[in-house]
């Protein structure tokens, strides 16, 4: 399958200044830059007025909450968790959990996202959703012990098992929720199996005041070795955030929910000059209420801002969107180069905010918003065009969606 996407204003990477291009997508992925005749090609767009760039990426969420969206507000974290959310969670099924997650994915394929992380349970329903809409996901199974392991590892492992690797789009990793719900012993255990299955990890990490346990102690363990995501860190000590600062280790910073829980700021402009790694992610709708990653850029920017105008700048937003999201999940290149999948998304640019266009990159943080995303496109393939999903049946999603709202809580969505 050949996609010839033509007169594009190209953007191929943050750091590059966007140029009017021609791009050639074949089997997957982008096979030319530059100017080509619209001979021998399947398709052809004309993408005059729009900007061609790589997607984004949401590197912590949990997509099958979006049954939640709206059903838990004005509440603390562990108050939100154990009086709404848990509750719900306990009475969700493997469907519930599969057409949740395809809700999730029609809204981050709208707003430009083609990659993410989700850490849930019913993890083979999460890998179908994924599977059936052409998303990309790195893909972990909830791990804590405070009630004993119930059999998670194993279930973690043998989904490893079935699906990691699955059509260039899945790769599953594994989920200790959090140093308050793991033991030391057992963030040990699951370390252990990980490094031992080359498999990514994502832990929430600091996100509420009220956690109190040492970084140190828990780097004790062969988590030091691994590949982790590290969600929230808001409340990480500052004698501590030097020690995130490893090529293995990426935090996901949440911005909005941090904010709506209650749960403050997270310093990300100190992190990053420790050079840690910074990417973003938007925590489930329950919390946040949207997936969208474009938001989640803006805010972040903004609330570094408030104490210094010239915290995180222009490329640092649009690293951390990008670039960094796309390196923590290592599915998507985070760029457009020959030879990588064609994750992209076009950019309808004939809206005020982009005049002038000689300041695209200034616009794309600070004046434009997701739904000005065209298109979005996973591998070659068009999940999200000029309002239509050509991989899945919304009409069939929402009705789903809504009967398992209505079982699950009682009320209508």
């Amino acid at each position: 399958m050949s996609i010839l996407l033509k007169n594009a204003l190209l953007m191929c990477d943050v750091r590059s200044e966007p140029k009017l291009s021609d791009l050639l997508v074949e089997d997957g992925k982008i096979a030319g830059i530059g100017n080509f005749t619209e001979a021998a090609v399947d398709e052809v767009h004309d993408m005059s007025g729009k900007l061609v760039m790589p997607g984004f990426v949401n590197a912590h969420t949990h997509a099958a909450m979006a049954l939640m969206r709206g059903s838990a507000e004005d509440m603390r974290l562990q108050e939100w968790l154990l009086k709404k959310i848990f509750p719900i969670e306990e009475r969700l099924t493997p469907e519930d959990v599969y057409y949740g997650t395809m809700m999730a994915q029609l809204e981050m394929a709208r707003k430009g996202v083609v990659a993410y992380v989700d850490m849930y349970f019913h993890c083979d329903a999460v890998v179908q959703a994924a599977l059936d809409f052409g998303m990309k996901a790195l893909i972990t199974r909830g791990l804590t012990d405070h009630d004993g392991d119930n059999g998670r590892l194993k279930q973690n492992i043998e989904y490893f098992e079935r699906w990691n690797g699955k059509q260039g789009l899945i790769s599953i990793g594994f989920g200790p929720h959090a140093p308050y719900s793991c033991s030391l012993s057992y963030i040990d255990q699951i370390a252990r199996v990980a490094l031992e299955l080359g498999a990514p990890i994502t832990m929430h990490l600091f996100e509420s005041p009220e956690e109190d346990y040492s970084l140190k102690e828990i780097l004790k363990t062969q988590l030091r070795e691994c590949k982790v995501i590290f969600a929230h860190c808001v409340h990480i000590p500052e004698k501590d955030i030097e020690l995130l600062s490893s090529e293995n280790f990426f935090v996901a910073h949440n911005p909005t929910s941090n904010l709506k829980l209650g749960n403050g700021v997270a310093p990300i402009q100190k992190m990053i000059e420790k050079n840690v790694q910074v990417c973003l992610g938007t925590d489930g709708a329950a919390s946040n209420n949207t997936l969208d990653v474009w938001h989640e850029m803006r805010l972040a920017a903004l609330l570094q801002k408030a104490s210094d105008p010239r915290n995180i700048s222009i490329h640092q937003a649009l690293n951390m969107a990008i670039e960094q999201g796309a390196k923590a999940v290592g599915l998507t290149p985070g760029k457009i180069e020959i030879d990588g999948d064609a994750d992209l998304i076009v950019v309808d640019l004939n809206k005020p905010w982009y005049v002038p266009l000689d300041r695209i990159k200034n616009h794309i943080v600070h004046s434009a918003n997701s739904l000005d995303v065209f298109a979005t496109m996973i591998k070659g393939r068009w999940v999200y065009y000029d309002g239509e999903y050509p991989t899945v049946d919304t009409e069939y999603i929402f009705e789903k969606c809504e009967e398992a709202i209505r079982r699950l809580t009682g009320t209508t969505s």
